[in-house]
């Protein structure tokens, strides 16, 4: 349908392209609120969510509106009020989707305040899990006597036949300093807001699939406003996750406009294709879990004496000893 969005965005390329330096002003009325409903569930205990709220305007720039008055629910699961985020509506730690099963979500809420619920649905069947056969950190350098890093992080697995959604997640178990104790963190070397790396099997249908699902480097983004430097012992974690299709498309269109991969084009927030049935918006689903560790290894000429004597003391050489790392 030829929208608004899309008048917009053809005025803004003819004014780009016409050589009149004329100033023009013009007003973008306000799109009619809808509800945005998004969430999923996994094959691994846990507490998972369902998040209630309106969509925003065409420039984003809305407080949106967060809504707590619903009955929400899976099967025949209801969800609860989460006391410390509203909008959010939680399972119990124990919740554990199955492979195979169908889910239901189901929204009973008065959006438009008319005195009568709107129902909500979306419907999807859990997939399979993807088990990873190996994770190696591979050296791009070749240069003798070069540091480690950069590496890539190179996952291979066999994609079983038919569709397949996958997405990575990188984790780091590391300290600060040796003053701190171990911890895990969610890292990535892009300050995009969804640090997923997301991609499909759609071109090796079937195949054993090698994949460099992430470029390591010295320091690794934990949010975009902190990093964590990486030091030998650490521990990298890869988690395959292998999503219904309908959220990963989801989580693609939402990844694309973070990044700014296609900024002219941009969806606004809230506004993107999903599977929820009754008139919102957004999208839920339900992902499988696969996971392998490494271990960050020594080498000379990759960290300083400053930052090893940081990280594991001023006797660091006792842990590793040069004619170890040769």
């Amino acid at each position: 349908m030829f929208n608004l969005r899309h008048c917009f965005v053809c005025f803004m390329l003819i004014c780009a392209l016409s050589s009149c330096t004329e100033r023009i002003d013009f007003t973008v009325s306000d799109i009619e609120p809808q509800l945005v409903i998004t969430g999923y569930v996994c094959t691994e205990p846990g507490t998972y969510a369902i998040h209630l709220s309106s969509s925003g305007n065409f420039f984003g720039k809305d407080t949106l509106k967060k809504y707590d008055n619903a009955v929400v629910s899976i099967n025949d699961y209801q969800l609860e009020n989460d006391p410390n985020n509203n909008g959010t509506y939680i399972t119990k730690s124990d919740f554990c989707a199955v492979e195979g099963e169908t889910y239901t979500l189901k929204v009973l809420l008065d959006f438009n305040l008319d005195g009568v619920e709107e129902l909500y649905t979306s419907t999807v069947v859990a997939p399979y899990t993807v088990p990873l056969k190996n994770l190696l950190l591979q050296k791009l350098s070749n240069e003798e006597g070069s540091s480690i890093f950069p590496l890539a992080s190179l996952i291979f697995f066999q994609d079983p036949i038919g569709p397949n959604y996958y997405g990575a997640h990188l984790y780091l178990t590391t300290a600060r300093d040796s003053n701190s104790s171990y911890q895990k963190y969610h890292v990535s070397n892009t300050p995009s807001k969804y640090v997923m790396n997301i991609f499909s099997s759609d071109v090796e249908d079937g195949s054993f699939i090698f994949y460099p699902a992430y470029l390591i480097s010295r320091r690794m983004l934990h949010t975009p406003l902190d990093t964590l430097t990486v030091y030998p012992l650490d521990t990298f974690e890869l988690e395959l996750n292998n999503h219904s299709q309908k959220y990963f498309e989801y989580l693609k269109q939402a990844s694309d406009a973070s990044s700014g991969s296609n900024p002219l084009f941009m969806t606004p927030p809230g506004v993107m294709h999903g599977n929820i049935e009754g008139g919102a918006l957004g999208a839920f689903g339900v992902y499988t879990v696969s996971r392998l560790k490494e271990v960050m290894p020594f080498a000379e000429n990759t960290w300083t004496d400053e930052q090893m004597i940081l990280r594991f003391g001023v006797n660091w050489r006792e842990k590793f000893p040069k004619e170890e790392s040769q």
